[in-house]
C-alpha cells in the first residue's frame, strides 16, 4: 500500500467534508435553460449531457452538433419533491428529468412516482470546491452530482467504488451553471 496516496486521499476527504458542512443554499433561475459546466482544472471545456438516457460529460463548444448542444441543456424547474430545490428537465426530451438511480445519474421520464420525484430533485448548494454550485440529492443528503471518467454519479466521496473516490471529489462535485448551449 502506498502511504503517500492513502495520506493524500485522506486529506482530500477531510477537506471535502469541511466544505460540505458550510454549504448554503444557492438560488437558480426557475424555468430558464442552463448548462452545467465541469469546474475540475483541465476539464472546464466539458459539460453535463445525456446520451442514451445516461449522464456524461463531454467537450461542448460552438462547433458542436445541435444534438450535443441540446443534450447539454436543461430547463431548471422547481424541485419535483420539494419546490425549495430544483429538477432539471431535458430540453430535447421534455418530460424527462435528470435523476439518480443506483448511484448512476440519468434522464428518466416523469412517471409521477414519489421515488422519481425524490431522485430527480437536487438542492443547489455553495460549491463544495469553494465556488460554483454543488447539487445535493434531495433523498440522499450528503451525496452530490459528481463527474468521474466522463460519467456522472451520485457520490459522497468516501471511497469504495472508483467513482466515489475522495480524490478530486470536491472539484468533481462542483459545477458552473452557465448560459445554455441550446437557446
Amino acid at each position: 500500500m502506498d502511504q503517500a496516496r492513502v495520506r493524500a486521499a485522506n486529506l482530500a476527504l477531510i477537506t471535502a467534508s469541511r466544505s460540505v458542512g458550510s454549504s448554503a443554499p444557492v438560488a437558480l433561475p426557475l424555468n430558464a435553460r442552463r448548462s452545467l459546466q465541469v469546474t475540475t482544472p483541465g476539464y472546464t471545456d466539458r459539460f453535463l449531457r445525456h446520451r442514451d438516457s445516461l449522464a456524461y460529460t463531454e467537450v461542448v463548444n460552438a462547433d458542436s452538433s445541435a444534438l450535443l448542444r441540446n443534450d447539454a441543456t436543461y430547463t431548471v424547474r422547481a424541485g419535483l419533491a420539494d419546490p425549495a430545490c430544483y429538477s432539471f428537465e431535458s430540453v430535447n426530451f421534455p418530460g424527462q428529468f435528470l435523476r439518480h438511480q443506483e448511484s448512476r445519474v440519468r434522464n428518466s421520464p416523469n412517471d409521477g412516482s414519489a421515488l422519481l420525484r425524490a431522485d430527480a430533485t437536487w438542492c443547489a448548494r455553495v460549491g463544495v470546491g469553494g465556488s460554483g454550485v454543488s447539487l445535493e440529492s434531495y433523498n440522499f443528503r450528503g451525496r452530490y452530482l459528481r463527474h468521474y471518467a466522463s460519467e456522472v454519479w451520485l457520490s459522497n466521496g468516501t471511497g469504495g467504488e472508483a467513482w466515489n473516490s475522495p480524490v478530486l471529489w470536491a472539484a468533481d462535485s462542483t459545477w458552473n451553471v452557465t448560459t445554455p448551449w441550446a437557446p
